[in-house]
């Protein structure tokens, strides 16, 4: 039997053309992910050119970055959730222990009631915990912006006169410069101020190289 490289097609011997794709047939078919490669005669592999190196070259999986969120947004949501957590909480064991005492009436069993007690003081401690994380959030934004201050007034007096960034090539296409520029300041941020959030330097990165 013979094949059709392109459409697969199978077809009956003493045939060697396929009509529809107007392609040679061949006696076997390659697998999807082993297609065959073909190379110019004329075109030259460099001196050192490893093949066995490409193709044992290990594949970079993408990392994902979150996007940054300054300390004021964290200490916002952070306010929110501990209101909810403490409301919910605190509504809850009071119906709890009114119920348990026979105030009000459910149609539960006091082991059910009980249950939903200890779950609406987890609420409830949650709440507490969460004020607790909000007011040090609240505390962090001080000193995290004086950083991002020391970092952007470091940029625009050094950084942006370094050669990693004066020496990129102008008359690239501009999404091509963007690109450059950004990888270029990144390292140059990473280096002076290695212990910069992967978040932060993407943002600080990007607003630097939006500006003129």
């Amino acid at each position: 039997m013979a094949w059709c490289p392109k459409c697969k097609n199978e077809y009956r011997e003493g045939i060697t053309h396929c009509p529809d794709c107007d392609a040679d047939l061949v006696e076997e078919l390659l697998p999807e992910d082993e297609e065959e490669i073909t190379v110019p005669e004329n075109y030259e592999f460099p001196q050192d050119f490893d093949p066995g190196a490409v193709l044992d070259e290990p594949k970079e999986r993408p990392v994902y970055v979150k996007a940054y969120r300054s300390p004021e947004e964290r200490y916002a949501d952070m306010h929110s959730s501990a209101w909810t957590f403490l409301s919910v909480g605190g509504i809850g064991l009071v119906i709890m222990i009114l119920a348990l005492a026979d105030i009000l009436t459910f149609p539960f069993h006091d082991f059910a009631l009980i249950v939903m007690l200890l779950l609406f003081a987890g609420f409830f401690i949650g709440g507490i915990v969460s004020f607790r994380s909000a007011k040090k959030l609240k505390g962090m934004a001080a000193s995290e912006h004086a950083f991002i201050e020391k970092i952007s007034s470091w940029y625009h007096s050094e950084g942006i006169h370094s050669e990693a960034v004066t020496s990129l090539d102008a008359s690239l296409p501009e999404e091509l410069f963007y690109l450059r520029k950004y990888e270029a300041v990144s390292r140059l941020v990473r280096e002076h101020f290695p212990d910069i959030s992967e978040d932060l330097l993407n943002k600080l990165a990007s607003d630097f190289c939006e500006e003129e």
